[in-house]
């Protein structure tokens, strides 16, 4: 029985045929170029602020009797954005020039007199000392003259000062006091922002920083708004609290922009050239190696899947760049290589 049994089993193995070979996987190519670097966008959040600010406050205390502007409203450099009360001054003036009026007949009269002595001595008929008399007299009420002129021009410098004047064209900012308060020296009435060529200050890493070149072209970005932005300057030293360097930059505003507000958080990204040998590959032709490794399949010219090991030196949304065993120009299975194993012959789709 166990003879019979045995033949025929053995029969029956020897009656189905052997299985087909599987088909060679189907896979998509891409040929990887060896690139000398490759580019990196970073971003760097900063801060808004304008190229100039100043708290404007009188050289002189006074009563306020004018304020010319409101806040946000566009000035000019050199408009009048407030008065203080200026009736005492102009009084001063007032009874300046009229003691400069009556020091003035005088002077002409003293100098008629001078005229007449001069004559007179030539002719033998008057005394020297008349003579003297007169011309220090006329010499006396012009420097009594030029002391009134010039407590003149004083007192035109106090009215001028009573004047608060725009240092630069921009728009005002806060509005520090109202009228007929008194305001003393020192505390400011208004603050006043330059409009134009907002800067955006971020901190960057010491090397970042140290890789920016002058007038280096960066993008700036405020929520939906893009501006394209340049760098103005990069400050020497670094910033004890966070260790960074802090550079500015430069918004270039169209005219038709209003631009964000002063103060606003925006971001600032930079695109850096990194030297170092490599070639771009699809994120999904990666696969995990051994101890944290990455590795990629190529196919040789029999059509063979070859393991490549790689070093991921940089990645975005898509893609990454790396360095490895390949040669360029090797073609790489760029999606699915969980499907094939060394060695395995592929089918390569056009």
């Amino acid at each position: 029985l166990v003879v019979i049994g045995s033949s025929f089993i053995a029969d029956r193995a020897e009656s189905v045929g052997l299985p087909d070979v599987a088909p060679p996987v189907a896979v998509r190519t891409q040929t990887l170029t060896l690139e000398p670097g490759y580019r990196v966008v970073r971003g760097f959040v900063g801060q808004l602020e304008a190229a100039q600010q100043a708290d404007l406050a009188f050289e002189a205390g006074g009563t306020l009797a004018e304020i010319l502007v409101e806040e946000g409203d566009r000035v000019a450099k050199g408009a009048v954005l407030a008065r203080t009360d200026t009736r005492a001054l102009s009084a001063d003036r007032d009874a300046l020039m009229a003691a400069r009026a009556a020091l003035e007949a005088q002077l002409e009269l003293a100098q008629l007199t001078l005229n007449r002595q001069e004559a007179l001595e030539k002719q033998g008929f008057a005394a020297t000392q008349r003579f003297d008399e007169a011309r220090i007299s006329v010499m006396e009420l012009t420097a009594r003259m030029d002391q009134t002129d010039a407590q003149i021009a004083r007192v035109e410098v106090s009215l001028d000062k009573s004047e608060l004047r725009a240092p630069f064209a921009g728009r005002i900012g806060a509005r520090m006091a109202d009228l007929g308060q008194t305001v003393g020296v020192g505390p400011p009435v208004l603050s006043q922002l330059e409009g134009a060529a907002p800067r955006l200050r971020v901190g960057l890493p010491a090397d970042t920083a140290l890789s920016l070149s002058d007038a280096h072209d960066a993008e700036a970005i405020f929520g939906q708004m893009r501006f394209p932005a340049r760098l103005v300057y990069l400050r020497p030293d670094l910033d004890p609290r966070t260790r960074t360097r802090s550079a500015v930059f430069e918004l270039e505003l169209a005219q038709s922009d209003t631009g964000p507000a002063f103060g606003q958080s925006g971001q600032i990204r930079l695109t850096q050239e990194i030297e170092d040998a490599g070639a771009w590959v699809p994120l999904t032709a990666l696969r995990e190696g051994v101890n944290g490794s990455w590795t990629v399949l190529s196919v040789d010219a029999e059509n063979r899947a070859a393991l490549e090991a790689v070093e991921l030196l940089h990645s975005d949304e898509t893609r990454a760049f790396v360095r490895g065993s390949f040669a360029d120009g090797t073609a790489l299975i760029a999606a699915g290589p969980h499907r094939v194993v060394p060695g395995q012959s592929v089918d390569v789709l056009e």
